[in-house]
């Protein structure tokens, strides 16, 4: 079972938060539409950065680091504007 440390309400189950999208790591190239770092990127079976929502909790949007072969969480961090 796979848990997410939510900073505000602790360890919960996955069922609890709404995954909305993968991010391209931080040195794709970006075209000027964006299209290639979004598209045309080859995805890391080690390494994800992800942003998650907790629906079933504090509503609070979060931004996950994890290793989606082994389903472990590396980090767990408040969703501030400064990301892409």
């Amino acid at each position: 079972m796979m848990l997410i440390d939510c900073p505000f309400c602790g360890l919960r189950e996955l069922h609890e938060f709404h995954f909305h999208r993968l991010l391209p790591p931080p040195d794709a190239a970006l075209d000027a539409d964006g299209f290639a770092a979004v598209y045309e990127r080859d995805n890391n079976v080690n390494h994800s950065v992800e942003y998650w929502q907790h629906r079933h909790g504090c509503q609070a949007w979060l931004l996950i680091e994890r290793n989606p072969s082994t389903t472990e969480v590396i980090s767990v961090r408040m969703l501030r504007g400064d990301q892409r």
